[in-house]
């Protein structure tokens, strides 16, 4: 089983969260696991609306995204001793795998939707990450 465990979470697809933690709670070594709740907050990689965007803007975003990351961990009675919390800002794709660098995970689990014409020509964010990921990485996919 794996120890540490990123998992980045898209705030809006609520419906697929349990889905998800349930996922990352199978993996996680019972004894010594601990899980990374991560969110990447791509404003800044949106031009137009990053520069309307202040600096007191941006710290209330990234605490109201730790408030909901905090409020699914607790709705899924995620075990808060082995739980922390991330809030980056940039590309969900470099986030992801620059977070897990930073924590040494050696496990991602992550939701993916099911791929279309677009996915042939543009990469999902998961196939980035399992592309360029030092570690093992779990897709759970998203329900329609």
């Amino acid at each position: 089983m794996f120890k540490k465990i990123l998992v980045p979470l898209h705030l809006e697809y609520k419906k697929n969260h349990e889905k998800l933690l349930k996922g990352a709670l199978k993996v996680l070594d019972k004894e010594e696991g601990k899980i990374t709740l991560l969110f990447v907050n791509e404003i800044s990689v949106h031009g137009a609306i990053s520069s309307v965007i202040d600096e007191e803007d941006k710290k209330s975003y990234d605490s109201d995204a730790r408030n909901k990351l905090q409020m699914i961990a607790k709705k899924y009675s995620l075990p808060e001793e082995k739980l922390s919390y991330s809030i980056r800002n940039g590309s969900a794709h470099q986030e992801i795998l620059e977070e897990s660098k930073s924590m040494d995970s050696d496990a991602i689990v992550m939701m993916a939707t099911k791929p279309g014409l677009k996915n042939y020509f543009i990469s999902s964010t998961s196939e980035r990450v399992i592309r360029h990921a030092d570690c093992s990485v779990f897709v759970i996919r998203l329900d329609k």
